[in-house]
């Protein structure tokens, strides 16, 4: 008799249908963050039980979406995007559904990475009072139907609105972008920086005025193999001191700078080329951010920083940085 239940309950398992995950917020419930720097501008949006979906904006990058999660909630693979017309919106009204394309999800906590165009069309429907939803199977069951995030257009544009003053007042790079800049000469130009080459410094000057960990500028000069090695060495210096001088006059504390040069002794691309020269010809700005020394203004001086660059300074042959 106990064999003859326990099939019954087996078969009557097996035969149930598989029930649909879901996870949103209600709509007394839902809630859009902006978080604005001058590094970043974000849209966090948190789901009960499933964790964030965030929209975001690096300093100089385009816009992008990803998932945090709590923990694995979808089974890799494709999932689906789709947009409707929220059901509290006109719930007389059949819920329309358009699918907007699949994009490649994984499990983990970041689950889905989507570029800038996915992350404007998303937008554009959210600020419409759309709901978006991410859709695919649940990663324990490869046979229950499609579990849903769903992205709630309530409170949406208030928040959109901040994301997109934050915008405005982003800086033009981030610091992944510059902590090693390559500025770039003409053959020959030694007496003052071209406009460009400035514009180049002036980003970096942009970020070290907002952030107070950067403590520390290497400036390798280099030239290509054309002329005489001692000369290439004393053009290689002469640059270097271009650059460091057009920092020191905009602010930088001279003992945060490290001069090194190294004419044509380490090349990147092959001297026998017109393009492979044009890319020898350089000076490079490597930054460095000090986490444990006092924080001070951009003009402040530390103890940490002046002894790390006593002794340092205005030096040739050091390849370290290379």
């Amino acid at each position: 008799m106990r064999d003859i239940w326990v099939g019954f309950w087996v078969c009557l398992l097996v035969s149930l249908p598989a029930q649909a995950v879901t996870y949103s917020n209600h709509i007394n419930t839902s809630e859009w963050e902006a978080r604005s720097s001058v590094f970043e501008c974000r849209l966090e949006h948190t789901v009960p039980y499933y964790g964030k979906a965030v929209f975001r904006t690096r300093a100089g990058e385009r816009s992008g979406f990803f998932l945090s999660a709590k923990a694995s909630r979808f089974k890799a693979g494709e999932a689906k995007l789709t947009t409707r017309i929220p059901v509290w919106f006109n719930p007389n009204e059949e819920e329309r559904e358009s699918l907007m394309g699949a994009a490649p999800i994984k499990q983990g906590k970041w689950p889905l990475w989507l570029d800038t165009t996915w992350a404007e069309r998303m937008m554009a429907e959210l600020s419409e009072g759309n709901e978006v939803a991410i859709k695919q199977k649940v990663w324990f069951n490869s046979e229950a139907e499609e579990a849903e995030l769903a992205l709630s257009s309530i409170g949406f544009k208030k928040a959109y609105r901040r994301y997109l003053d934050c915008l405005a007042g982003l800086l033009p790079a981030n610091f992944d972008q510059l902590k090693r800049t390559a500025l770039y000469f003409e053959p020959g130009e030694t007496d003052v920086l071209s406009p460009g080459l400035q514009r180049q410094l002036d980003k970096i000057l942009a970020l070290v005025k907002h952030d107070n960990k950067l403590r520390m500028f290497y400036i390798d000069g280099h030239t290509d193999s054309n002329g005489d090695r001692a000369e290439n060495l004393e053009l290689s210096k002469t640059r270097a001191e271009l650059v460091s001088t057009y920092l020191k006059r905009r602010g930088i504390p001279e003992d945060w700078i490290v001069i090194r040069w190294h004419g044509e002794r380490y090349p990147v691309a092959s001297n026998a080329t017109v393009n492979g020269r044009a890319r020898n010809r350089r000076v490079t700005v490597r930054l460095e951010r000090i986490e444990e020394i006092d924080v001070l203004p951009l003009g402040g001086k530390s103890d940490t920083a002046a002894a790390v660059g006593d002794g340092q300074r205005a030096h040739a042959g050091d390849a370290n940085e290379q």
